[in-house]
């Protein structure tokens, strides 16, 4: 019921800002603006945040549940070069739908439905595997959004790869988080709770910002965005079984197998939709891509959760 209950909010969210698109509050230009905010400020407050709650400790089960997200962190982006040649995605889009497969929504969506089903002790676990996420999504996503739009404006040339076009907050943000928790340096709780603060508002506006920009599509565009429909099936049922035969490799705790797979069949995360935003058609086709897949996972979420009998 919890997990029914966690879906619904997000729907809510998503419904609202289609709501208000609709009466003029929300137009292309705002959700555009909200998107870097989320991007560049709440979503890095949240990163940080998000290890204040994580116990030290937790021996060689802790370090194989990390090596093991390294592992489909490097798994997954080549699984999803393939499956977008195999697909034959357009040039410009090709990285979007890289996206799409590659990053599932596993911190704002993931987080309560793992605690509904496993407990409180299953965001920790869910918070180690997905360690490599940040860093990812802020540098190989954000390039490949940019390559897209370059390839789709005609514009695009093939440049030596800059290790300063890596950096932005989110990557900073990461690496702070990262350091903080391995090095164990003590944070006071009131830069936690302002960060937290900030943070927590990433998910409710990123779901509002997503209906919003799906106001701005047409069922006709929806309906025509035929990637979308075999993405659908990769990502809510393809990816979490690859995962869930991985993490076979690395332990036999049914419950860490289970909370890996979980965390890696949540629809595309809406951060792919808000770094993408910027960029008319590829913000257009992940908009579409979250929209749909966290609809259709109303159904995927809890048939996963019974086979891997927890519900």
């Amino acid at each position: 019921m919890t997990i029914v209950t966690t879906m619904c909010k997000l729907l809510f969210a998503m419904v609202l800002g289609f709501f208000l698109c609709k009466k003029g509050i929300l137009n292309k230009d705002i959700n555009k603006n909200i998107s870097n905010l989320i991007v560049q400020v709440t979503c890095p407050c949240l990163v940080v945040c998000s290890v204040a709650t994580v116990p030290h400790g937790g021996g060689i089960e802790i370090v194989k549940l990390l090596i093991a997200g390294v592992v489909v962190y490097i798994i997954t982006p080549l699984f999803a070069r393939v499956i977008t040649k195999v697909m034959r995605v357009p040039a410009h889009l090709r990285g979007t739908y890289m996206c799409m497969f590659i990053f599932a929504n596993s911190m704002f969506m993931g987080y309560p439905v793992v605690q509904a089903l496993y407990g409180d002790m299953a965001i920790f676990y869910c918070t180690i595997f997905n360690m490599p996420f940040n860093i990812l999504y802020f540098s190989l996503a954000m390039n490949y959004f940019k390559k897209d739009a370059a390839i789709g404006a005609g514009t695009y040339q093939k440049e030596k790869i800059n290790p300063k076009k890596f950096i932005n907050m989110g990557i900073i943000a990461s690496i702070v988080a990262l350091v903080i928790y391995f090095a164990r340096i003590p944070v006071p709780a009131l830069v936690y709770d302002c960060l937290g603060f900030v943070g927590n508002i990433t998910t409710p506006l990123s779901m509002v910002i997503i209906g919003s920009a799906l106001a701005t599509v047409s069922l006709k565009e929806i309906k025509t965005e035929k990637g979308i429909w075999p993405m659908l099936p990769i990502r809510l049922a393809l990816i979490p079984f690859i995962v869930w035969c991985i993490m076979h490799l690395f332990t036999t705790d049914p419950m860490i197998i289970g909370i890996c797979t979980v965390s890696a069949g949540m629809p595309v995360a809406s951060l792919v939709a808000m770094g993408s935003a910027q960029y008319e058609r590829q913000g257009k086709c992940a908009s579409i891509g979250v929209a749909v897949s966290t609809i259709f996972s109303m159904v995927s979420i809890p048939i996963m959760a019974i086979l891997l009998g927890v519900a």
